[in-house]
């Protein structure tokens, strides 16, 4: 448990942060009243692959989706879910509150087909679109992988060759380059120097041994793709390899385990914009660190941590 000094330290500093009087947090999140978000599960046989801790990677997959969906948002949400495999992708959950989406990512069944990326990227994206366009949402595709598009149907127009250039010089026609357009433009086959209409969230899983010729894993064409897709649309990218602990929010230093070092870095930083502040302390990713990413390392305190000394519990911090 926290020493008493240390508490009233904490109190005194978030109180002289804001952190009482702060509701909302993030520029973007002030510009609209509401999120739309799918999240597309990969269901290929792949994601049967077993990680480190124990689980496969489909397993995983539903956690991360599961986490997604419980962390504190500072806008109101409504969540689709989509998995897809072989040459198609299936709707599980039209748009629902969180505690809906919760029961049908558990309710996920693994596969064993191939993998129709482009295609479900982009019949999300059109789909988010469609959906209730006169209010004013922060649309979000959050796609949680671990494979390049291999099966998208011909039919599809996103359906292409894979680009022979790296993301963000793409190949014109490229599958690649459609999903860009489609994320950027609402049509695949039109680019356009304005800012993304979509917000492009990955997670994806991977093993660098299965990765090489590539001398840093991270550096493949896909995961530089995934990498630029999210941030130039303003999302979250996390890749995930299968000898690392699952992320969990919250988790500043990576080690599978929220416990006291993570709450401090969240407090040195409170109050900051990215930049200057650090990163890894907006766990939300809505360049700002604020009392949803305070809420959020409290939440999760002591989670992912082994069996000895638990982290402190910080003293409760009333808003007014």
């Amino acid at each position: 448990m926290l020493p008493r000094r240390l508490n009233e330290r904490a109190s005194r500093a978030l109180t002289a942060s804001g952190l009482a009087l702060v509701l909302l947090g993030g520029a973007d999140a002030r510009a609209f009243t509401e999120e739309h978000v799918i999240i597309l599960i990969d269901r290929s046989g792949s994601m049967l692959t077993t990680r480190a801790s124990g689980q496969t990677r489909f397993v995983e997959a539903v956690t991360r989706g599961r986490d997604f969906v419980q962390t504190p948002n500072v806008l109101p949400r409504r969540f689709a879910v989509w998995t897809f495999e072989g040459a198609t992708y299936r709707r599980e959950q039209g748009f629902m509150d969180g505690a809906s989406t919760v029961t049908t990512l558990n309710n996920l069944t693994s596969g064993l087909g191939a993998t129709p990326l482009a295609v479900t990227v982009c019949d999300a994206a059109d789909e988010l679109l469609q959906f209730e366009p006169g209010v004013d949402a922060r649309k979000v595709v959050h796609l949680i992988s671990d494979g390049e598009e291999n099966s998208t149907p011909e039919d599809s127009l996103c359906y292409g060759p894979s680009s022979n250039k790296r993301y963000p010089d793409l190949e014109e026609g490229s599958w690649q380059w459609k999903v860009r357009n489609m994320l950027k433009t609402g049509d695949p086959l039109r680019d356009s120097p304005n800012p993304f209409q979509l917000v492009f969230d990955a997670d994806v899983f991977y093993n660098h041994l299965n990765l090489s010729p590539f001398a840093d894993p991270l550096e493949s064409p896909f995961l530089v793709l995934l990498r630029g897709l999210s941030r130039d649309s303003g999302g979250q990218y996390m890749p995930i390899e299968d000898s690392r602990p699952l992320p969990i929010p919250g988790d500043t230093d990576g080690n599978g385990c929220i416990d006291s070092k993570d709450y401090y870095l969240m407090l040195a930083n409170y109050g900051l914009s990215i930049p200057p502040g650090d990163p890894k302390a907006d766990f939300n990713g809505d360049k700002v660190v604020d009392f949803t990413d305070y809420s959020i390392v409290l939440g999760n305190l002591g989670r992912g941590c082994t069996a000895g000394p638990q982290p402190w519990v910080p003293m409760r911090v009333w808003r007014e």
